[in-house]
């Protein structure tokens, strides 16, 4: 590619040149959404931004209401191209801490990273380790490894969504291929609607490198099947599945054929909920005896209208029988949160861990996602400084927030059972409990 054909990359400093949102209206007295061209926020006496307030008050004239829409639109764009910005530029200026080691997020020809950094930017963002991981990835191949697509993105003319979108296809492929198709396409896309610019990049890619092309086409018509909880539906899951054309039309007629009969049988329900019932038949066989042993944790009291089951979320009581029909259930003797008798070794018994699951399901590191059943279960204060094997002083993490105590700087405390406390090498604060997250302010 000809570098002296590629538009010069605005550095930081032009940002609010380029990206200006349009003065705002004012919204009550003494306030704006925009003062000069600067984003007002507005703050209730405790320093918290408001939105809406009974006090903050909105647009009388209809007119004004959609004048505003357009500048809120305005600065959620600019928020999000600054906040990529920030990622990318973050990278550069913040170099490892302590023992941390550097690994490569984004693709082929991008800066490597500090391989905890993702949970700075996740703190800061609110987002799950590994949803921040992806984040910085998508900084990074939009700004090194498509030039005129990031040129066209800060300054407005495409969103920054459809931008990653690009990124995100081309992750896998060479620098120079990302490189020839950006130079192709990059200042093409923000004029097209999505759909022809979808056309157009699979087209380039096939165009650039077809070897990887045939082997990503084959990928996406592997043939797999899946089963997912979806947490709070009930009980429900989905299931997802590639299949051969032959298996898929006989499944189709099988499912079809059963579910009138379920019809004739007196089933009063719509057909697609007859349809999902016959496909659960088939899993079981027709017979209840052969249904395979799956262990559920529940978690409720005889008095209780709910109960939660891991991977399902809460449940009704009819839900719950629903999810049991046709199952053969043992039950197993609670465990007693409330006591539990240190041992005098590092190795965690079997019955502490399961405790300690039951009572912290998920791994403590902020915005963690990853389960307990999968995680380390970690000393707050050490072993070796004397810390002991209690509940008082265990907690679950995965592996990179384990290696981001022990290597990265991040320090970990718990002042009182079931709270942890981190503070990040770059100074946030956060507060972490079985009910989630809270960021303390600095």
């Amino acid at each position: 590619m000809d570098e002296e054909c590629v538009p010069a990359l605005p550095g930081l400093a032009d940002w609010l040149g380029l990206c200006r949102p349009p003065v705002a209206l004012p919204v009550a007295d003494g306030a704006d959404l925009v003062r000069d061209g600067v984003m007002v926020v507005l703050a209730d006496g405790e320093g918290d931004p408001v939105a809406v307030t009974a006090g903050y008050g909105l647009p009388e004239d209809p007119a004004d209401h959609v004048g505003q829409l357009a500048e809120v639109e305005a600065l959620i764009r600019f928020g999000e191209i600054r906040k990529l910005a920030l990622i990318a530029d973050l990278v550069e200026a913040a170099g490892p801490v302590d023992r941390e080691q550097v690994v490569a997020l984004g693709g082929e020809g991008t800066p490597v990273v500090p391989e905890f950094l993702h949970l700075e930017v996740g703190g800061a963002l609110g987002l799950a380790p590994d949803r921040a991981r992806l984040v910085i990835s998508d900084a990074l191949d939009l700004k090194w490894r498509h030039p005129r697509l990031w040129n066209q993105m800060v300054h407005g003319h495409i969103p920054v969504w459809r931008a990653v979108q690009v990124a995100r296809r081309c992750h896998r492929l060479p620098s120079r291929v990302t490189i020839w198709i950006d130079d192709r396409i990059g200042e093409v896309v923000p004029g097209l609607s999505w759909a022809r610019a979808q056309r157009l990049l699979e087209g380039e890619i096939a165009a650039a490198d077809p070897a990887t092309a045939d082997r990503e086409e084959q990928a996406r018509h592997r043939r797999r099947l899946g089963v997912y909880p979806r947490p709070g539906t009930g009980g429900a899951c989905d299931v997802f599945g590639v299949l051969d054309a032959a298996d898929a039309v006989q499944l189709d007629r099988t499912l079809a054929v059963m579910a009138a009969q379920l019809a004739r049988a007196g089933d009063g329900d719509d057909v697609d909920t007859r349809r999902a019932r016959a496909l659960g038949i088939l899993a079981r066989g027709g017979r209840p005896d052969q249904t395979p042993v799956v262990h559920l944790y529940v978690h409720t009291t005889p008095d209780a209208d709910l109960a939660r089951v891991e991977g399902h979320g809460p449940l009704g009581r009819t839900a719950l029988a629903g999810l049991l029909t046709h199952s053969r259930v043992r039950l197993t003797r609670v465990i007693d949160h409330a006591h539990s008798v240190p041992v005098d070794a590092y190795e965690v018994p079997e019955r502490m861990r399961e405790q300690l699951t039951l009572a912290q399901p998920v791994e403590v590191v902020p915005y963690g996602t990853i389960t307990a059943r999968r995680a380390d279960m970690d000393h707050t204060v050490p072993w070796g400084r004397g810390g002991p094997t209690s509940p008082a002083n265990l907690g679950p993490l995965g592996r990179t927030a384990h290696r981001a105590r022990t290597h990265g700087g991040y320090r970990l405390s718990q002042p009182r059972p079931g709270e942890w406390h981190w503070h990040t090498p770059r100074g946030q604060h956060f507060i972490v409990t079985n009910h989630g997250t809270t960021r303390i302010r600095q």
